[in-house]
């Protein structure tokens, strides 16, 4: 546990139960819907990494950093299925090391509805670059896959 406790950006609760480590039951504004239940993520990048994680395809819902325009997203466990707007993109920096990943990287990964929305943003962040969502689904994509025969991770 005292492991554990050392991971700053993990959420506990009141009864020392973690909730929260990318995918969190703490409201943020990345709405991640999966299998009907209503969860959330730390970040854009987070809510398109974890369907491959899960398995599953999920919803998700987030507004666009400067405008607040809605930005829905289907994601397989595959890939990304469906994006409103499509010329919508995703915001990345390279982290600095700190065991606070949720501070120094995922406050600052996004959804903008478009590269001319997120583009003041970039201004005001240099270094920052913008993706497509698509395009941003390969840079997070889990890299190992499951071995369901011995229940092992392998390469």
């Amino acid at each position: 546990m005292a492991v554990l406790r050392k991971r700053l950006s993990l959420e506990w609760d009141a009864a020392g139960n973690i909730v929260g480590a990318g995918l969190t039951l703490n409201p943020t504004p990345h709405r991640f819907e999966l299998d009907g239940r209503l969860l959330f993520t730390w970040c854009a990048l987070d809510s398109l990494m974890f369907p491959g994680l899960v398995g599953q395809t999920v919803q998700v819902q987030s507004p666009c950093a400067s405008t607040g325009t809605p930005i829905r997203v289907t994601v397989t466990p595959h890939g990304v299925e469906q994006v409103e707007p499509p010329e919508a993109v995703v915001s990345l920096v390279t982290p600095e090391a700190s065991a606070d990943i949720r501070r120094v990287f995922c406050d600052y990964v996004h959804f903008f509805r478009s590269p001319q929305a997120a583009s003041a943003w970039l201004d005001q962040h240099p270094g920052a670059t913008i993706l497509p969502v698509g395009d941003a689904y390969q840079v997070g994509k889990y890299p190992v896959e499951w071995n369901d025969d011995r229940g092992e991770v392998g390469q």
